[in-house]
């Protein structure tokens, strides 16, 4: 296999100017393709500090005209890219001309060094760096590489009809790239002594389909000007075609992810780096875009990446600006209450769950554990997913395990730092579009909607709390045919400060269904006590008793 064909495009590659690593950026993007550019407007326009570092060399730089990209049908690639440069420029991006040496992890981000041994450091990492086409070892054929020789039948099929078509398969798998070209000739020859033997029923589906077959070894590409004219056989014959269609290994430029040790996963192509939808890699912080993370994009599937991966990092950074502005109102709010030269908690429910969630976070900046509890779960696992409501969500792990399971959920809570917790969560896991968070004191709250489920779990407070009228009216806010399910503590857990002999003791199921005035038309479905083994504060194994009511509101 030779290396890579050669451009005529000679990039104008001055380097990085050293004055980028006085700045802490943003997003560091590494690539200047479609999708790292796409990615930069996004983020530059949404006034974020962007580094793009670009090595100048698109996969797609071969070819004179790029195809099926919407109103630049025809257009040259590098073009494009020079549009792009232009337009993210325009809205304060910055773009240096530089090939990346070296990407590490540092604390709060990442730090690259460019071949030229100029660092740059950013909050957040894009890797757009693409692919390369490593093409057969066929003299003549990397010449005619992206004009003559070609690969995609979607890039250039259409300007092929009527042609005489080669087509070079590498493997049997790479014959359906002759049934897709199909449609644009009845004139195709497939070239397959790259691939091996054939199995006697593809053989048969290609001549079926009026496809010649040729096993004999391509030995050069034949040409008239700078034109193809056929391709040259190891018995010295030429077989006449006018454009070759051929079956490169793609051949991912992903350095910086393996530095980073991103997780891998197998494709068609190949171990290429695993993205979830919007481009994340298992490096927190770390994307993934074009063709760095999907072999088979075409440039308009590239760019979309980019703009989709630049959305979701951007709803990280406000939600993260939303959480700290929401700590100091609640660090604001605490040094507020009156003292009387003691250590005075703050007073009022806002007060009390403002002061714990700010106070009692732990090395992963929150308070709970942030998995769903397995009793919620348990009871909620085999109803179909509809509109949820969950009251007193806390940092929203229940919130987010509903919205994974395709519930649409409304989550509401007296804290603001909890709530900010939660809505930066969801902005990370890609769940922000299916839950609304509200800001409300249960007891001033009252429902406006019906939902197919509320969930009510641990609604327990030191403080002021009209826990039975806010089951009321929960109860009130379920759609016929819908559930209200109440969890709670069945027994003080190890570690709270409380026993059976020093606090009001704990509803019962039958006294919280009691509590609730049900009218007719409801039916109990789950009701008593579970038993539910956690790992205690001290490391050990711990029981802890849940209370369990679940009833549905008949249609």
């Amino acid at each position: 296999m030779t290396d890579e064909p050669t451009s005529a495009f000679t990039p104008a590659f001055d380097g990085p100017s050293s004055s980028i690593s006085d700045v802490r950026w943003d997003v560091l993007i590494v690539g200047g393709g479609s999708a790292g550019l796409s990615a930069a407007l996004i983020l530059a326009r949404a006034r974020r500090r962007v580094l793009v570092l670009d090595a100048q060399a698109p996969r797609n730089r071969f070819a004179p005209h790029m195809h099926g990209v919407l109103s630049r049908d025809g257009y040259s690639p590098l073009d494009l890219v020079a549009d792009g440069y232009r337009e993210v420029r325009a809205v304060g991006g910055v773009i240096e001309n530089a090939r990346v040496a070296e990407t590490r992890a540092i604390p709060d981000g990442f730090e690259v060094v460019t071949d030229a041994g100029v660092r740059a450091t950013a909050r957040r990492l894009i890797v757009a760096t693409g692919a390369r086409d490593q093409l057969p070892d066929i003299p003549g054929l990397a010449d005619q590489w992206g004009r003559g020789a070609v690969a995609c039948p979607y890039c250039d099929g259409y300007e092929a009809t009527g042609r005489a078509i080669g087509v070079l398969a590498g493997s049997v798998q790479g014959l359906h790239k002759a049934h897709m070209l199909r449609s644009y000739s009845s004139d195709i020859t497939v070239f397959t002594a790259l691939a091996g033997p054939i199995p006697d029923t593809d053989r048969a589906v290609l001549e079926e389909r009026g496809m010649r077959i040729e096993q004999r070894v391509v030995t050069r590409v034949v040409t008239a000007g700078d034109a193809i004219t056929g391709l040259g056989l190891a018995d010295g014959t030429v077989a006449p075609v006018d454009v070759v269609f051929a079956e490169p290994a793609l051949v991912a430029l992903d350095e910086p992810l393996r530095q980073l040790g991103v997780e891998r996963t197998d494709t068609p192509f190949g171990s290429w780096p695993a993205v979830d939808a919007f481009g994340r890699t298992s490096v927190q912080g770390v994307w993934a875009i074009g063709n760095a993370a999907n072999p088979a994009a075409l440039v308009p599937i590239a760019a979309g990446s980019g703009a989709t991966a630049a959305l979701a990092l951007n709803g990280e950074f406000v939600a993260e600006e939303v959480a700290a502005a929401s700590e100091r109102v609640g660090a604001a709010s605490a040094s507020d209450v009156p003292s009387d030269g003691g250590d005075t908690a703050p007073t009022g429910p806002a007060g009390f769950w403002e002061a714990h969630y700010t106070a009692n976070r732990g090395d992963t900046g929150q308070v709970w554990s942030g998995r769903v509890n397995a009793t919620v779960a348990q009871e909620i696992a085999g109803l179909a997913p509809g509109t949820a409501l969950e009251l007193g969500c806390g940092e929203g792990a229940d919130a987010l395990w509903l919205a994974t399971r395709g519930w649409a959920v409304t989550a509401i809570d007296i804290s603001a730092t909890a709530l900010a917790v939660a809505e930066a969560k969801a902005a990370r896991d890609g769940l922000a579009d299916r839950i609304t968070w509200v800001q409300a004191d249960l007891a001033d709250w009252h429902p406006s909607e019906e939902f197919d489920l509320v969930t009510a779990a641990f609604l327990h407070s030191p403080v002021e709390l009209a826990r039975d009228e806010i089951l009321r009216r929960a109860a009130a806010a379920v759609a016929p045919g819908g559930r209200l399910l109440v969890v709670g503590h069945g027994a003080f857990p190890p570690g709270s400060g409380h026993s059976d002999h020093d606090a009001p003791p704990l509803p019962t199921p039958d006294e919280v269904l009691a509590s609730l005035r049900l009218p007719d038309g409801w039916v109990v479905e789950t009701t008593g006590l579970v038993d539910r083994l956690v790992s205690g504060r001290d490391g050990h194994p711990a029981t802890l008793v849940d209370t369990v009511l679940r009833v549905r509101r008949q249609r």
